[in-house]
């Protein structure tokens, strides 16, 4: 599924879901941060305190991040419902989620022609493909024992 950012926000609805999925990747993402700061810190911390605060805090960090999440994909959709809001029952959790497969298939396409034509656009003269079809094609398909003399 192609998405473009004309036909990502054709309503107010997919603008909000949007917001919604964008905070929800956000808030993941430093929940992982959070999380391997956290192992990092307890590991090279040698016994300082300061450095074991530190540690605990990102444990901190990434619970109230946990807790945010949860409350952005259960609890939001139940607060505009209160609020009457017209179209609510379009802000679920499986929306969110949908919205969210769009935005990273949209950076991962964008990321993938960068990553793509960087090679060719780069001055090195170095073509390379992720799949391996023209790498190394110029190299022989076995090297010589020559190759081993001492």
């Amino acid at each position: 599924m192609s998405t473009t950012f004309n036909t990502m926000f054709q309503s107010a609805e997919d603008i909000i879901l949007f917001v919604l999925a964008l905070a929800v990747l956000v808030v993941f993402f430093g929940c992982i941060y959070a999380f391997f700061r956290a192992i990092f810190l307890f590991i090279f911390s040698k016994g300082e305190d300061a450095k074991v605060k530190a540690a605990w805090n990102s444990i901190r960090y990434m619970i109230i991040g946990l807790f945010l999440t949860i409350m952005l994909l259960f609890l939001w959709p139940q607060l505009l419902r209160l609020f009457k809001l017209q179209n609510s029952d379009v802000y679920t959790a499986r929306n969110v989620f949908v919205k969210m497969g769009d935005i990273i298939t949209g950076v991962g396409q964008v990321l993938g022609v960068v990553i793509r034509d960087y090679p060719e656009n780069s001055g090195f003269g170095v073509k390379t493909s992720w799949f391996g079809s023209d790498i190394g094609s110029d190299l022989p398909s076995k090297i010589p024992d020559t190759y081993y003399e001492l």
